[in-house]
């Protein structure tokens, strides 16, 4: 389990709508769950290490900086507020989940509201993602370890196969019921990138 992280919990405080009444430690443990989890995922197990022992060993400089500062922090800025949603929002108890109402009492969670806000703040952390992924693609030359992955406990980056798929739609209805149905679909933005 990391110690390390890519992102601070003041900077998670100060762009989102988390209130100095949440936690740190609650943000600590998204913050973690959302780079060990959803970013680890996007960018693999070898480039990851590297990104947090070059921030423990305070050397981390250009490129790697760059890919830091401008885009995993972006990424890890709403991964980590979707993470903390569930977790401030809804709480364990013996009689089920319930939702603090700011006093010693609990209201049952509403889960149309829960979930709308949820799926905004999904919607963002995807973009992010989008936007890291593309990156990576584009300047994938610059992150050798994207490639250095050999071993059967590290991720490979998941960028690739987003785009392998041998539907290609021109989009409406059926674009929009292959994405309702999980059915990966081709974007014409990745022409230099082989089926």
């Amino acid at each position: 389990m990391t110690t390390t992280f890519l992102i601070s919990e003041a900077k998670v405080r100060a762009f989102t709508s988390l209130n100095n009444s949440v936690d740190t430690e609650l943000i600590k443990n998204c913050i973690r769950t959302a780079q060990d989890y959803w970013l680890q995922n996007i960018i693999g197990t070898v480039l990851y290490n590297k990104l947090l022992s070059d921030v423990d060993s305070s050397s981390l400089t250009g490129n790697y900086k760059g890919l830091v500062d401008n885009y995993i922090q972006d990424f890890l800025l709403y991964s980590t507020y979707y993470e903390t949603l569930e977790e401030i929002y809804l709480r364990p108890r013996n009689n089920g989940l319930l939702r603090p109402n700011g006093g010693e009492n609990s209201d049952p969670v509403d889960k149309d509201l829960y979930d709308m806000k949820r799926q905004s703040v999904r919607n963002k952390m995807e973009y992010y993602a989008q936007r890291l992924t593309n990156y990576i693609l584009e300047e994938s030359n610059l992150f050798p370890e994207l490639e250095q992955g050999d071993k059967l406990y590290e991720q490979e980056p998941d960028y690739a196969s987003k785009y392998k798929n041998p539907f290609v739609m021109k989009g409406g209805y059926y674009l929009d019921f292959a994405r309702k149905y999980g059915i990966r679909t081709y974007d014409r933005r990745y022409k230099q990138y082989p089926q």
